[in-house]
């Protein structure tokens, strides 16, 4: 049952894949609008990541950047969270799993929440952080 699961995540994640690569989010109507920006015409912390999305599909990283910050950073989180059990059998290395340590949920919701803030500040250099 597992490994219909696994390979049915798998199956979806290509195909969101091949969807995002394909089409644009700034040209199609298919993808949804952000409701928190559609109610407050603030930006969360994930606005742009579709675009971003996107960008580093098509391999530009400053695209991905400029859209939102913090999807690259997560993505190698995320990245890290996958390869750290391959790197600790490959090499015999003892890297820490990040996700399961005390502090970092604590970590990610402070450095979300500053960002969110951030974001939404009209002045330079914050408003560079702002979707695209």
């Amino acid at each position: 049952m597992k490994k219909i699961l696994n390979t049915g995540l798998l199956l979806g994640v290509i195909g969101v894949a091949v969807l995002f690569f394909v089409l644009d989010p700034n040209k199609h109507e298919l993808f949804p609008r952000c409701i928190f920006h559609s109610l407050t015409g603030a930006y969360c912390p994930g606005c742009g990541s579709q675009r971003a999305l996107h960008s580093l599909l098509h391999f530009d990283i400053a695209g991905v950047v400029s859209y939102n910050l913090l999807f690259l950073p997560a993505g190698l989180f995320l990245l890290y969270h996958y390869l750290h059990l391959v790197l600790n059998r490959l090499f015999k290395w003892k890297l820490p799993n990040l996700f399961y340590m005390k502090n970092t949920p604590w970590v990610i919701f402070a450095i979300v929440i500053v960002f969110w803030i951030t974001r939404n500040l009209p002045w330079y250099p914050f408003s560079v952080l702002a979707p695209g």
